[in-house]
């Protein structure tokens, strides 16, 4: 059994993967019980005191003010409000299992290790009978409540991608189980094929954005695993200037009429995420600086003017994180960001490993490519599921595995 002081962390990382395989929305529940069970923990200890105080509490802090600050001109103010309360939540929590990981003790390694690789395995046994029956399991569910109208054979993006996330935490603990024990070629096996399975399973989907992130983030972790830290910083500037560049994009290089001729009917949500994009963007102009407020980009005007092909021009969301902050946070919001992202890259990069170098890429690049592609950046269970992918990496990083495994 692990320590007391570890039990929550232990409770979460069994239960990320297969929570978000099956139910991915449940991990907003599962992440806030968790915080609440650490922060009980320490008023019961007498160790009550302000969670982690580290360089991300300022970032936390900053990113939260300027969101509260943006629903005095939100196009709803209540709606503002009610998001800026959930990305608190999230943010907070996040703090909160932060400061937790740090009294993570040599003795709690074995068991949390093994948690979280077993949690990986029942996750992706799930997901890959789903995928391969057709997804027997959603069509029995809908069945069972007379729901089968909305059978949706994207249902399994969501999990998908939270299998991805989830991989490179698992397989940094199978890679540094290989230097700590006997039989390493197994450990770097297990390593290798824990991200395989997840690349494979998102293949044999259907979600192209899912199938892209992973794709390019398995080039990504390879060539970090032999190149220098230099990969980190490049991709540091790369991801800023990508992000300061994102309004001027949809209207130049990604204008939807450049690319029509290249979508047939099979591919219109492309061609329709083109056309999203390039109405967010001349949204973005109109408040460029300070942007539209928290939560309005499913309130803008004109967004629901209909699209010759199908859909709005603006859906609930930009389908675009980047774009989404300009939209609603402006310069100001896209400069914090910008810089978030930034330190994320150059923390990566002053790793000494390169496993590590290479599963933190991997995490970063899975993450950014779908937020950048697919959700909506303030769906609450999109927060708490970047939040809690990082900090499973954070765990897999302070896990001291000194202690023979005996698996």
């Amino acid at each position: 059994m692990p320590s007391p002081q570890a039990r929550p962390l232990f409770f979460l990382v069994c239960l990320v993967a297969p929570v978000g395989v099956i139910a991915a929305k449940a991990l907003v529940p599962v992440f806030f019980i968790v915080a609440l069970w650490l922060l009980i923990r320490r008023w019961r200890n007498g160790e009550l005191r302000r969670p982690f105080q580290g360089p991300l509490f300022y970032a936390a802090i900053l990113i939260a003010t300027w969101a509260l600050i943006s629903a005095l001109w939100a196009l709803d103010g209540a709606a503002a409000l009610t998001t800026f309360a959930k990305l608190a939540g999230v943010l907070l929590s996040a703090l909160v299992v932060l400061d937790g990981i740090q009294d993570l003790q040599p003795g709690d390694g074995r068991t949390i290790g093994r948690g979280m690789v077993a949690a990986f395995v029942v996750a992706a046994l799930v997901l890959a009978l789903e995928s391969l029956s057709g997804l027997a399991g959603n069509r029995w569910y809908l069945e069972w409540r007379g729901q089968e109208k909305d059978f949706d054979d994207t249902i399994l993006n969501r999990a998908e991608i939270l299998l991805l996330l989830s991989a490179w935490p698992t397989a940094y603990v199978l890679w540094q189980w290989a230097g700590a024990e006997a039989g390493a070629g197994r450990f770097r096996t297990g390593a290798l094929a824990v991200i395989a399975v997840a690349v494979v399973v998102i293949m044999i989907g259907v979600s192209n954005s899912n199938q892209l992130a992973a794709l390019v983030a398995l080039v990504g972790a390879v060539f970090a695993a032999f190149t220098g830290k230099w990969l980190q910083k490049l991709l540091a500037g790369l991801v800023v200037i990508g992000f300061l560049a994102a309004p001027l994009l949809p209207t130049t290089v990604l204008a939807p009429e450049r690319w029509a001729a290249s979508f047939d009917e099979k591919h219109y949500s492309a061609l329709h995420r083109l056309h999203i994009w390039n109405f967010a963007a001349q949204r973005i102009t109109d408040a460029p600086v300070i942007g539209w407020g928290l939560d309005a980009a499913r309130r803008i005007p004109g967004g629901d003017t209909k699209l010759a092909g199908g859909g709005n021009v603006m859906s609930v969301h930009t389908h675009n994180g980047s774009l989404q902050i300009w939209l609603e946070l402006g310069a100001v919001g896209a400069l914090i960001f910008a810089g978030l992202l930034a330190a994320l890259w150059l923390r990566i990069a002053i790793l000494e490993e390169r496993s590590l170098r290479a599963g933190g890429t991997g995490l970063l690049l899975s993450a950014l490519m779908v937020a950048n592609l697919s959700f909506g950046i303030w769906q609450t269970w999109w927060m708490a599921s970047l939040a809690l992918s990082g900090l499973l990496f954070m765990i897999a990083q302070k896990l001291k595995l000194d202690e023979r495994l005996n698996i």
